[in-house]
């Protein structure tokens, strides 16, 4: 069985591949021509080139989570030495390898126009995956003195072996959906006719039992129960493949790509085009979908389901061999061993002549962002949708995520990718690209630098372009149109002005807009044409609501009719005032305080009365002081007077809006302050009562 699984992988690895960080570092660049298409296919819209060819190109990849090779000494293998001295194995958890190998063939990408372009490209493929081996079961098999203690038990849903070759012509379209000033949107789709060379399977789900060790050290299944599936075509017998079409089938790719272009004044062109140069983006965003489709394979001689129980062995032991599967080294073998594993492996069904076998398919996304001129860095992953998926009829990519910062230039890039995937880990690697030829590896620094590696690729290719040029937009001379006199610039010639020295409008045959009633402000958006306004009013009159003659901006009054000596307002009562006026004659305090004395509340409830009766009066409230003293304290003094008379206001629930307090401190002495009697006059309060 070892055999037959190492067989698989060493036999497609000679023969071609498929996707898997393919191609990595170099497939984040600008300058990849036609084999854009097979990384997203919109980015042939826009390309760098006028045209480009691909002669070849190849990538290659052995990826697992089984086995460490160290590099150390392994020129050694050159003299003889076994594999096995260079190899650290995990022991006991499930094994994962895939491998491809991935041709690009002759293709071809011509710009049609500046929002158009196609391709034609070619391409051979092939990919093997193993998912979940049991470990133990294939450290047993290797015999590779790993720790495995007797008996183990085995427990496992389903471990599958699966591979394809195939090859692939494909038709690309790539254009230029949007383009509004600093956004740019480009799309891509790739139809591809497959053609299947060959193609096999194998799983083994619900595998439960004991892997033992008997009297001779045999490896055997003891109590053990199963069940195969497994199928071929094309793929039989690995000593008489050929690369003939067993199968065919129908794929497609499709790709879309966001650019942010902040400078796209100097970029776009006076026909509506763009430079086709030079990358224009400070970031671009790309999204792709790869490998739709399934090839159906037809003739298929080995196709077929096994059911393993070891309790039907023939001796009563209830035990299989596992030295039945040392020698199995492709699916002819397989189907040999299984049908002489009878009764212990018992064929349930034979399947049909054809089943249908699907294309790796993934998603890919990256974030690329240019820091300055030909200096960038990519942020990408890829989304392996067959993974984990427990249909045996597939292959299936690697989840990834990988970093690559990168310089490129017309003729010559450098690229440093570094990932994590989920079979090998971490990986770093470099790709170089000098003019038609590129080169690299996604891995080989991180196994030079750690002297170990679980994954191994390389990729190269030669292609070659012309690049797109700055075409230069000729502009076409423009005749002199006859000249026609305007005198006064207004757009109307002076045969059809009506005032060829005054700037009008057609409307009123060159004339400007009248003015009937000269108030500045034209017939058209005068509301009041007639009758001379402002413009606040729409050239009409301020208005006056009350009728008082009084206008409403000068009429601190203007819903109630007044005069205009009170501001608009209706005139205050004589008796009113006169009553305000012997109430502030008799507002007293103690001495050297702002602390009303008794005596003043009835003077003040007099006030509080008529404020009540008539809600529209307002008080405003001055306290002074005479001039002996501190000057300063003087001041404080007569503020908190003029508060004291409007706190008692206030408590007797007039409401604080209607009352302003000053405080004057000295000033605006009534009388002497260098007598008895004159310093008696200028401490008082005043009460001035208004009602605006």
């Amino acid at each position: 069985m070892l055999k037959f699984t190492l067989s698989c992988i060493s036999f497609l690895v000679m023969v071609m591949g498929a996707l898997a960080q393919n191609f990595a570092g170099y497939s984040t660049g600008n300058f990849t021509g036609v084999n854009a298409v097979f990384f997203n296919p919109a980015n042939i819209a826009d390309s760098r080139y006028r045209w480009d060819v691909n002669l070849a190109s190849v990538n290659a990849t052995l990826a697992n989570d089984y086995a460490t090779l160290k590099l150390k000494g392994l020129s050694s293998l050159i003299n003889g030495d076994s594999l096995d001295a260079y190899l650290n194995r995990r022991v006991g958890k499930n094994a994962n390898i895939m491998a491809d190998f991935d041709v690009f063939g002759p293709s071809f990408m011509f710009n049609i126009n500046s929002r158009n372009s196609f391709a034609i490209s070619t391409r051979a493929r092939s990919m093997v995956n193993i998912d979940k081996l049991p470990g133990t079961l294939l450290n047993a098999l290797e015999d590779n003195n790993s720790p495995i203690t007797y008996p183990t038990a085995l427990n496992q849903d389903k471990f599958i072996i699966s591979s394809n070759i195939w090859s692939e012509i494909g038709l690309s379209f790539g254009r230029v959906i949007s383009n509004h000033k600093q956004h740019f949107f480009k799309g891509g789709i790739t139809l591809k006719y497959l053609m299947g060379a060959g193609s096999g399977y194998f799983g083994l789900s619900n595998l439960k039992g004991t892997l033992d060790e008997n009297f001779f050290e045999d490896k055997i299944l003891r109590s053990t129960t199963g069940t195969i599936s497994y199928g071929s075509a094309g793929l039989s017998n690995f000593d008489d493949f050929k690369l003939v079409a067993n199968g065919s089938g129908i794929g497609a790719d499709l790709g879309f790509v966001y650019e942010f272009r902040p400078g796209y004044e100097s970029y776009n062109k006076a026909d509506n085009s763009f430079r086709k140069d030079i990358n224009k983006y400070k970031y671009k965003i790309e999204l792709a979908v790869h490998d739709l489709g399934a090839i159906k394979y037809k003739n298929s001689k080995i196709h077929g389901t096994y059911v393993l129980n070891t309790a039907l062995n023939p001796n009563g032991q209830d035990t299989l061999m596992l030295n039945r599967f040392e020698d199995i080294s492709d699916f002819s073998d397989l189907s040999q061993a299984l049908d002489a594993a009878s009764p212990m492996i018992t064929k349930t069904s034979s399947g049909g002549n054809s089943y249908t076998f699907s294309l790796p398919t993934s998603i890919t996304a990256s974030f690329d962002y240019n820091f300055n001129k030909g200096f960038f860095v990519n942020l990408g992953g890829m989304f392996a949708v067959n993974q984990g998926s427990t249909n045996a009829r597939k292959t299936h990519t690697t989840h990834y995520i990988m970093v690559t910062p990168r310089y490129e230039g017309k003729s010559f890039g450098a690229y440093l990718p570094i990932s994590y995937n989920n079979i090998s880990g971490f990986n770093s690697g470099i790709s170089l690209r000098g003019g038609p030829l590129f080169i690299g590896s996604g891995s080989i620094l991180s196994s030079l630098i750690s002297g170990k590696t679980k994954h191994v690729d390389m990729h190269m290719g030669l292609r070659f372009g012309i690049l797109q040029k700055n075409k230069k937009v000729k502009e076409l001379p423009v005749a002199e149109a006859p000249k026609i006199l305007d005198t006064d610039g207004d757009g109307i010639n002076d045969e059809e002005d009506k005032c060829p020295t005054v700037a009008g409008i057609a409307k009123y045959n060159g004339c400007p807009i009248p003015d009937t009633d000269g108030d500045g402000i034209n017939d058209e958006e005068d509301k009041c044409p007639t009758v001379a306004g402002t413009a606040k009013y729409n050239g009409c009159p301020i208005p006056d609501t009350d009728g008082d003659g009084i206008n409403d901006e000068e009429d601190k009054c203007p819903d109630r009719a007044g005069t205009r000596e009170n501001q608009g307002c209706p005139e205050i009562k004589k008796e009113v005032i006169e009553k305000i006026n012997v109430a502030a004659r008799n507002i007293f305090y103690a001495t050297g305080s702002f602390k009303l004395m008794p005596k003043s509340y009835t003077s003040l409830d007099e006030v509080v009365a008529l404020m009540k009766e008539d809600a529209s009066l307002k008080l405003q409230v001055d306290g002074y002081t005479d001039a002996q003293g501190d000057e300063a304290k003087n001041q404080v003094l007569s503020e908190n007077r003029a508060n004291a008379v409007k706190e008692y206001l206030l408590q007797k629930g007039i409401d604080a809006g209607r009352i302003n307090t000053f405080g004057h401190g000295e000033e605006n002495p009534i009388a002497d302050n260098n007598t008895a009697a004159g310093r008696a006059k200028n401490r008082r309060t005043e009460l001035k009562v208004t009602n605006y």
